[in-house]
């Protein structure tokens, strides 16, 4: 045990099982079961994990019925009948052959989702509709609130039968239970609704059901918003009220601490923190609820680094750590400490690309800085080749740097030319915009992974097919990234028109700055955000229903309110379409024009690839491979994982 994590690394008791140390990997939908059954993908991901060394896992919200869980429903677990007790099953022994101690959540997401293909409204206790789908709940009869209690109920037993040590029950982000508990969801006028014993009486029948269920000597506990963050809901002080009773009422071994509701967007962007949101955002909250009560308190929100981790546990702020994000990056952040090998840590930067993004985008759970994540089924851990090979990578951007990481830790000898001056590709730019600095955490660590790994690095070194051709490898990868070439508009060479590559490099920008955005995710509002607070007065205008539609929705909230408070003027539903020496001129929606006058204007597009080498070297070197912006401009998250899975195949 490292003596600087000695909290951190202690074991404790919760229940009648002793966990290894302090750290949870918390409840999150991950998208990986298949047909409500656990997958081998989820089997792969969870072991992972606890190979990691991680003390505590808690599975993802799970169904208890047949009511879809989250917003938009799609692969989560459903605990309905006996189907799921040998996936269940399979699951616990895998985890805790690695030592570590397993619960599952068990939830109903009432009105926090969306109709069904067939008409089959949402359940809720009003008929009050949730924010983002806006479909209108069918209010639950007293029959079929009992009916969901004894599902509860019959759920907890089978998470019994299929060796799991615990039960979390969802109490949490606007869930059924918090619904009722609700003044701003529960209208109910008979023995659910109205006073506050009444609107209790959900979540007290469920409690008791679960324990005599299970009996006492069955770990339970329960996810709970302390407070609600939004204006009428109920406080911190309600909060820790409730607790106290739910602890008497459950006879519960543990409470894991949150806030807030996802029936409000600004509420989820505090509570699914993003790059903006500061450290241990909810800690405050378990802190109440450790002062008022006697049972272990487990703390979440936005905490990543381990040295931040230990401080809550040594401050006395809570009994366990739910570092999240953080093992959906660095799986073995546990192993890592007590190997000293912090430096070795894949920081999260809950950069929510995708780990949010890709499930909003209907896809499952990954990471932007961890392509193995959500593959550990299908790609081993990295592991020395007996194919020795020479390999050339060209270009020291991420997919670059992945690339030569990857390929340097496989064994080959690599060489990484980059005609720059520094590693990072567009990546050290983008990040002196607001909120997005941590962006280069991604390339530093990236950089010194790959010199460690043997990578031989050379700076203000361009490439050409001759030079290539000279060096004789047996491999090339070329990540040359992407040109930083304009849209096709008039005007768009004027000497008072600059990309935001330009912009950030230092162009001279006049008082009043036009954007106009053909990325549509942050790149467009990062600018104007970083413009406004110069004292620049902004205009952005993109042809998209919002301004940023295409970034991930609890990033992209609070930006637009940064933006809003900024002064900067958001024209959506607009097209840019000519520049000339004065002014933009702007098509709307009805196909009439306007003209926006302005002293600058600002280009944000994903440029376009830079390939020119590769298709020199086409059919010249044994080995050719095209990754990254290079290949076509996207994002970081296909950039890297084009990098690690060439590196593999080579």
């Amino acid at each position: 045990m490292t003596s600087s994590f000695k909290h951190l690394l202690s074991p404790i008791t919760i229940g009648n099982k002793e966990i290894r140390n302090r750290v949870v990997s918390t409840a999150h939908g991950t998208g990986y079961a298949v047909d409500g059954k656990v997958s081998d993908q989820l089997i792969a991901y969870h072991m992972e994990r606890a190979r990691g060394g991680v003390g505590l896992i808690v599975m993802e919200a799970t169904g208890v019925d047949s009511a879809p869980i989250g917003a938009k429903g799609g692969s989560y677990l459903r605990n309905s009948d006996d189907s799921v007790i040998p996936g269940y099953q399979r699951l616990a022994k895998a985890v805790h052959a690695e030592g570590t101690t397993v619960y599952t959540m068990l939830s109903h997401s009432g009105r926090n989702t969306v109709m069904g293909i067939d008409g089959a409204p949402p359940l809720a206790p009003s008929p009050v509709p949730f924010d983002r789908s806006r479909d209108i709940p069918r209010a639950l009869e007293v029959e079929e609130i009992a009916g969901i209690v004894q599902a509860f109920a019959a759920a907890a037993v089978r998470s019994r039968e299929g060796g799991l040590d615990g039960i979390e029950l969802s109490f949490a982000h606007g869930n059924l239970v918090q619904q009722f508990l609700s003044p701003l969801t529960n209208f109910r006028e008979d023995e659910y609704g109205g006073s506050e014993e009444n609107r209790l009486r959900f979540a007290r029948e469920v409690l008791q059901a679960v324990r005599k269920a299970v009996g006492d000597d069955f770990t339970l506990g329960i996810r709970f918003s302390a407070d609600e963050l939004v204006p009428g809901g109920y406080t911190i002080e309600d909060g820790t009220r409730y607790a106290r009773m739910m602890v008497e009422w459950g006879r519960l071994d543990f409470v894991d601490v949150s806030a807030g509701t996802n029936g409000s967007m600004w509420s989820r962007a505090i509570h699914y923190p993003t790059i903006a949101t500061p450290e241990k955002r909810l800690v405050p909250y378990a802190k109440a609820v450790k002062q008022a009560i006697d049972t272990p308190v487990f703390c979440i929100g936005k905490i990543t680094d381990p040295a931040e981790a230990e401080g809550i546990l040594a401050a006395g702020e809570a009994d366990m750590v739910g570092m999240t994000r953080a093992h959906i990056a660095e799986p073995a952040i546990i192993r890592k400490l007590m190997e000293e090998r912090h430096e070795d840590i894949r920081p999260c930067i809950h950069a929510n690309e995708v780990c949010f993004g890709r499930k909003q985008r209907g896809g499952n759970v990954g990471c932007v800085f961890n392509p193995r994540t959500g593959r550990e089924d299908k790609w081993e851990r990295i592991e020395p080749t007996e194919d020795y090979r020479s390999v050339l990578v060209i270009g020291g951007g991420p997919a670059g740097l992945e690339a030569a990481r990857v390929a340097a830790k496989r064994g080959h000898d690599v060489v990484l030319h980059e005609k720059a001056g520094h590693l990072g590709g567009q990546v050290p730019l983008l990040s002196k915009t607001p909120h997005r600095r941590d962006y280069k955490i991604i390339t530093d660590w990236l950089e010194r992974q790959a010199r460690r790994s043997g990578v031989l690095v050379r700076l203000g070194s361009e490439m050409t097919a001759e030079k290539v051709l000279a060096a004789k490898p047996d491999a090339v990868i070329v990540a040359t990234g992407a040109r930083d070439t304009r849209p096709r508009l008039p005007g768009a060479h004027l000497p008072h028109v600059y990309t935001a590559r330009e912009a950030l490099a230092g162009a001279p920008l006049g008082s009043r700055v036009l954007i106009g955005d053909w990325d549509g995710r942050n790149m467009g509002m990062s600018m104007a955000e970083w413009l406004a607070v110069r004292g620049h007065a902004v205009e952005i205008v993109s042809s998209a229903f919002r301004i940023g539609e295409d970034a991930e929705l609890m990033t992209w909230h609070p930006a637009y309110e940064r933006l809003m408070n900024l002064g900067v003027k958001l024209s959506a539903m607009e097209e840019l379409v000519e520049i000339t020496e004065d002014h933009a001129v702007i098509r709307l929606l009805n196909s009439d024009t306007r003209e926006a006058a302005c002293d600058s204007v600002v280009l944000c597009s994903r440029g376009s690839a830079e390939n020119d080498l590769y298709h020199a070297l086409k059919g010249q070197v044994p080995s050719l491979w095209l990754i990254g912006d290079a290949f076509t401009p996207r994002q970081l998250e296909q950039a890297i994982y084009e990098g690690a899975k060439v590196a593999r195949e080579i």
